[in-house]
This record gives structure tokens, C-alpha cells and sequence, in this order.
């Protein structure tokens, strides 16, 4: 190693050991985990299908980009480990502050290369996508190599690099799809300086990197797309009547990556009433979003305006993961990594124009073209803290040319031409670190933490998670009522009641609220408390299957038999053929005494789970009870027939025997569930009192 190489190396190897320790303080994280849900979840499960053999993971287009799909795979392959992928990962992050270094060199010298190198690696977003299992983590290693080899193509290094840049562009492209528009900004520029040989090198890069996707997509699906196809959604999610510049949910469609495709399709396919396929679909939110945009040009030139300012905003604009839950709630070194967009942003443009190098201009707009197309590229869809990540690489590339200009004067003592910069990126900073009114996640990241906790019993664990997701939220209601719905469902009713009666008071119109407070009311034995919570929720049609079942239980256990009977003959399960709940309503309507409804319920319990003889047995049981004895043989014969063994089946059928005057038919059976458990006292006592 060259003694010139050698500090860069100590360099680097410090930027993996720091991002390492933030792998080994989060890679047992509860909210970090495979089974967390949201994208990490998604991506996981589309990886394990194409290591379990499912290559091509159709049908259908990808709906998700695929490079991270492949990218995890071909790890987990090799070593199936969450933490081998944050550790492949974090070694790309390093390469990518080396690749910063190397695209600075090439625009602004080698002392802003080191300024911008530091910059990158004092970056804590960067660090903390780089440790998340989720497709953002290799934005900063594409970035940075495409601008990297973009900068040594345009400064006469070799054409090679222009091939290299259009294939890492490509790949940033199949991670991140709204690159495409920074992409073709970076193609258009090259034109319009008549670098017609580069547009064509970096256009065939391009392609090269899209092709797998494009001829996939084409042998799959029989339609041609060369990217993922939920842009027509996330297109709508930020140009619709409702829409505030950053992510939300759509009526009708889950809000999560699974749901969204499903939902998605569903409700396109309603609007158009017929089949659709995957690129119909996205095609028809696009329709939505741009004859919204038609229709009020005003506003959406507005909102197009905010969605640019949320962009450059330092405010952290949380999606899925909130970065100061994981750098201040839970003191990570990621605290210590202070640098971001509250100083990389003003810095960096000011530094990018400023320093602008006067004898390159024309290659040196080729390159810089990416900056604001990027940024145009997120204004188009939403903003969110992830998807502007790409923008803070060329960020840290202008803040080490403005700082190693200012070092130089100031080492030079001629500090006059500074002050034009330095009101510049003041004026900026003001701007992007203006209050705006945005969440940064971290409250609902506290209430997640206490779900989680709550979910894997480490109740103790979660009382201080739960008393700091409350204090100051300014949306209480909702977290009391998800942490008591959390307690509720791990059958801590006692716990969960303070909670879900704090939640019905400060939003008292919540149904749902109503449903899980008559619910732990009545787990907790106050089924006369319950009584009216759960009314309320059955009027209002929150999961009538349930409530309804639980409304009947609780008037039930106050003696308001007539009531429970009234409200149990409405209920049904949500399926028809959720044998469970058909058998549950049986036997509460047995314990009312009414064994016509428990037969009808019975009945459609054996209907559904046909090779179970207990539904059958306890259908034959009421219809006994009803005096339809011919019936109860009939099904009791079929409860003995599903299962031979079965004592207590076998001996219900002895008295259906009895009763119908077949004495013989009767011994026999009792006698055999005699034999089948000899400690069964109710048989012998039937063998005794059966006529010989």
C-alpha cells in the first residue's frame, strides 16, 4: 500500500467500524426484526421465495423494486442472517464515501474530496438506511457510484466510465424507479452539449442494467416495463385532492406494500369494471392523479411547490422507521453522526454552484443535471425522508468543495470573497431548517415499541415505552386505544381497561374504541359495563360476527336471557365456513337453553368442518333435545362413523338408541364406549338402565 493510500484506508476502515457498532446496537431491535411487518417484511419474504427456487417470482409484474429483492437473496442464500445483510451493506456504505471522495477529486481537488468523504461519513441517515433491512440502504453506495463514475467519464478517464455510470444509474433506477426522471435529465444534457458518443455509452448502460427486469416482466406478465409498477399509486398518493406532500393512505387500500398490490387492483378493476392487468392498474391512479392536476392546476402547482420544499427540508419526514427514534430515544451512535440535511443541504447547493468549475462547465452541467432532476424526480410523487436520500450524496460532494474553499481563504487570510458563499448558505439554511409542521415518527415508533413488547410478554419492558408514547402526543387517543387493543389481545384485560377507557374519553365517537372496551370489560368479569359499549359498536357494525357474539355473552351473564337469545340469532361468522365460530355460537346458545338455534348452529359447524365429530355430536345432542330423534341417530351415527374412538359420541348414540327403542342397538354402543374408557360412569349407569 502506497503511503498516499494508506490514510485513505484508515479513513474507510474507521467509517465500517463506526457503521458496525450501529449494526450491533440495533440488529436485535424489536422493531428491526423479520417479522416487524412493513416493507422489511415484504422484501424478506420475496427473497426467501426466490431462494427457495421462485426465480422469477411471478405472476404479475414486480410490484416492489427488484434489486432488493435479488441483492438480499443472494445473501441469504449464502448465509441466512439479517445481520450478514446489514454487514454487506454497511461495507457498501464505506465504498460509497469512498466513491464521494473520488467524484469530488474529480470536480473540486483532493482536499474537498477529503471534506466531502467526512461529511459522508458523519451522516447518520445514511448510516441508518445502510442498517435497515429496506431498499433505501443502497442509495447511497448507487448515488454515489454513478456520480462517481460519471465525473471520471466526463473528465476524459476513459469512455469505460460513461458504460459504468449508465449501468450503476440503471441499477439505481431498479431500486429506486423515480431515478429514471434524474437519469434521462443527466441523457438530455449530454444532447444538448453534443456529447452524442456519451449519451449513447451511458444510454446502452442504461439499458444493460434494465434489460433482466424488462425481459422478466415480458416473459412473465406478456407486457413490457422496465421498473416496478406501483408508480401510478405512490403518483396519486401525492397529486389527489387530499394529498399534503407526503404519504398517505388511499381510501380502500391497505397501507402497507402487501395490501397496497391487492387493493390496488381491486379498486382500479371496480372503477373500470373488467380485469386489469399489473401496468393497467398503475396506469389508472396515473389517470387519477393527472386529471386531478387538469382540474385544478392551481393547487397542484401549490402542492408541487410544498412537496419541493418538504424535499430540501431538514425536518425528518419519517416513513416506516423513525431516524430520531433509533438516534435519541434509543441512544445510538447515530446521535454522535450529526451531519444532515439541516446543514448538508445548504451547504452542499451553495457549494455545488458557487464552486462550479469554470473551465468544465459543459460536463460539469452534464453531471450536476442529476441534482435537480432528483429533486423534481421526488416533488412528483411524495416526499419522504428515504426517497431524498440519493440527493444528500451530491449534497456532501458541494459542502466539501464550499468548506475546502473556505479553509483556503481563511488560510490565505483573504476572507472577502467567503461572504458571498457564506450569505448564500445561510439564506439556505434558514429555509431548510424552517419549523415546519411535519412528524418525524418518533411517537409512533413509542407506540410500536410498546406494541412489540407487549406482543412478546416483556410487559416490564414496555411500561416505560407505553408512559413515554403518551406523554406530549398530540394524538393520545389513538395510541391508548392500540396499546389496550395490544394488552387486550395477550389476555391482559385488567391492564388494557385504564387504557382503552382513556382512549373512549378523549375520542368518544370511536367505535372501534367501544368494540375493545366491551371486549375487556367483559373479559374482566364486568359483562353490565360491557353491555353498552358493545351495543354501541354492534350499531355501528364494527366485526357484527364478534361483537355480536360478545354482545350476547355479556347480557347472557346478566341474566337478560331474552335479550341474548334476540341479539345471538342475528349473529354469523364472517365465513361461512370458519367451522370455530359456528360451534361457538352453538354452545352459547346451549347454555341459554335453546337448543333449536344450537342445532342450526351445530349444524353449520359439521357442515364446515366435516371430518370433526364433536360438531356432529352436539348437532345430534339438540336435536335430541328438540324430540327430532330420528335425526339425532342420524347424526350421531355420523359422529361414531368420523370418529370410532370417540366415547362420548358413541354413547349420546346409545341414548338416541334407547329413546328411539332400539335396546339392543343401544347396549351395544354403550358398551363400546364401556370399553373405550372403562372409568366412564355414564355408561355404566346407561348399560344398567337399558330394558334387556
Amino acid at each position: 500500500m502506497t503511503r498516499r493510500r494508506r490514510p485513505a484506508a484508515i479513513a474507510l476502515a474507521a467509517v465500517f467500524i463506526v457503521k458496525l457498532a450501529v449494526v450491533l446496537q440495533l440488529r436485535d431491535h424489536i422493531l428491526l426484526q423479520a417479522d416487524a411487518g412493513l416493507d422489511t417484511s415484504v422484501y424478506l419474504e420475496l427473497a426467501q421465495r426466490v431462494v427457495a427456487g421462485n426465480l422469477s417470482l411471478g405472476p404479475g409484474l414486480y410490484f416492489v423494486s427488484p434489486l432488493y429483492i435479488y441483492f438480499c437473496a443472494a445473501i441469504l442464500a449464502a448465509v441466512p442472517s439479517l445481520t450478514a445483510i446489514r454487514i454487506a451493506q454497511i461495507a457498501l456504505g464505506t465504498a460509497s464515501v469512498a466513491f464521494v471522495f473520488v467524484a469530488t477529486r474529480e470536480w473540486f481537488g483532493r482536499t474537498a474530496a477529503w471534506c466531502a468523504a467526512a461529511l459522508a461519513a458523519s451522516t447518520g441517515l445514511f448510516t441508518f438506511y445502510e442498517v435497515l433491512v429496506l431498499q433505501a440502504a443502497l442509495d447511497p453506495f448507487l448515488t454515489s457510484a454513478s456520480l462517481a463514475a460519471l465525473a471520471l467519464g466526463l473528465n476524459g478517464r476513459g469512455r469505460r466510465w460513461m458504460v459504468i455510470a449508465g449501468v450503476t444509474f440503471g441499477c439505481a433506477c431498479l431500486n429506486r424507479p423515480n431515478t429514471v426522471i434524474a437519469v434521462a435529465a443527466v441523457g438530455i444534457v449530454l444532447l444538448l452539449v453534443r456529447r452524442w458518443r456519451d449519451a449513447a455509452l451511458v444510454g446502452m448502460g442504461v439499458l444493460v442494467a434494465l434489460a433482466p427486469a424488462g425481459i422478466r416482466n415480458a416473459a412473465v406478465t406478456g407486457e413490457w416495463s422496465l421498473v416496478s409498477s406501483h408508480g401510478g399509486l405512490n403518483f396519486y398518493i401525492g397529486n389527489n385532492s387530499t394529498a399534503d406532500g407526503t404519504y398517505h393512505g388511499v381510501p380502500g387500500i391497505t397501507p402497507n406494500i402487501a395490501g397496497q398490490q391487492e387493493d390496488a387492483r381491486r379498486v382500479a378493476e371496480a372503477a373500470l369494471g373488467r380485469k386489469l392487468g399489473d401496468a393497467e392498474v398503475s396506469a389508472y391512479f396515473y389517470g387519477l392523479g393527472w386529471s386531478w392536476i387538469r382540474a385544478h392546476p392551481g393547487a397542484a402547482a401549490a402542492l408541487f411547490v410544498r412537496k419541493l420544499q418538504y424535499t430540501l427540508s431538514a425536518r425528518h419526514l419519517w416513513l416506516n422507521y423513525s431516524y430520531p427514534f433509533f438516534a435519541y430515544d434509543e441512544r445510538t451512535l447515530l446521535a454522535l453522526l450529526v451531519a444532515g440535511p439541516w446543514i448538508l443541504v445548504p451547504i452542499g447547493l451553495t457549494g455545488l454552484v458557487a464552486r462550479a468549475p469554470r473551465g468544465r462547465l459543459r460536463s460539469y452541467a452534464v453531471w450536476l443535471a442529476f441534482v435537480p432532476a432528483y429533486a423534481i424526480s421526488v416533488a412528483v410523487f411524495f416526499a419522504s425522508e428515504r426517497y431524498r436520500l440519493p440527493l444528500l450524496t451530491p449534497s456532501c460532494i458541494g459542502g466539501g468543495a464550499l468548506l475546502s474553499y473556505i479553509f483556503e481563504l481563511l488560510h490565505t487570510r483573504n476572507v472577502a470573497p467567503v461572504a458571498v458563499p457564506s450569505i448564500t448558505a445561510a439564506a439556505l439554511a434558514t429555509v431548510v431548517n424552517w419549523p415546519l409542521p411535519l412528524d418525524d415518527g418518533r411517537y409512533e415508533e413509542r407506540v410500536r415499541m410498546s406494541e412489540r413488547l407487549i406482543a412478546a410478554e416483556r410487559y416490564t419492558e414496555a411500561e416505560p415505552w407505553i408512559s413515554r408514547a403518551m406523554a406530549g402526543n398530540s394524538a393520545p387517543g389513538p395510541a391508548e386505544f392500540r396499546i389496550g387493543r395490544a394488552l387486550l389481545a395477550r389476555g391482559r384485560a385488567d391492564a388494557a381497561l385504564p387504557h382503552l377507557q382513556a382512549a373512549a374519553r378523549i375520542d368518544p365517537g370511536q367505535s372501534e374504541t367501544s368494540f375493545a372496551l366491551g371486549q375487556a370489560l367483559l373479559d374482566a368479569q364486568r359483562p353490565g359495563d360491557a353491555v353498552p359499549h358493545l351495543r354501541k359498536a354492534l350499531d355501528a357494525g364494527v366485526r357484527p360476527d364478534i361483537t355480536g357474539y360478545d354482545l350476547a355473552r355479556a347480557l347472557a351473564s346478566t341474566g337478560d336471557r331474552a335479550d341474548a337469545l334476540h341479539v345471538l340469532r342475528n349473529v354469523r361468522p364472517a365465513r361461512a365456513d370458519d367451522g370455530t365460530s359456528w360451534y361457538a355460537l352453538g354452545e352459547l346458545a346451549e347454555e341459554l337453553s335453546e337448543p333449536a338455534l344450537a342445532a342450526s348452529f351445530y349444524s353449520e359447524a359439521a357442515d364446515a368442518a366435516p371430518q370433526q365429530a364433536d360438531p356432529r355430536e352436539r348437532f345430534g345432542v339438540m336435536l335430541a333435545m328438540t324430540g327430532d330423534i330420528k335425526g339425532a341417530v342420524r347424526q350421531l351415527e355420523r359422529a361414531v362413523a368420523v370418529d370410532p374412538r370417540d366415547a362420548s359420541a358413541r354413547l349420546n348414540l346409545a341414548v338416541a338408541y334407547s329413546r328411539a327403542g332400539r335396546f339392543s342397538d343401544a347396549r351395544s354402543q354403550a358398551s363400546e364406549a364401556l370399553r373405550l374408557d372403562p372409568s366412564y360412569e355414564k355408561a355404566k349407569n346407561l348399560l344398567s338402565a337399558i330394558p334387556k
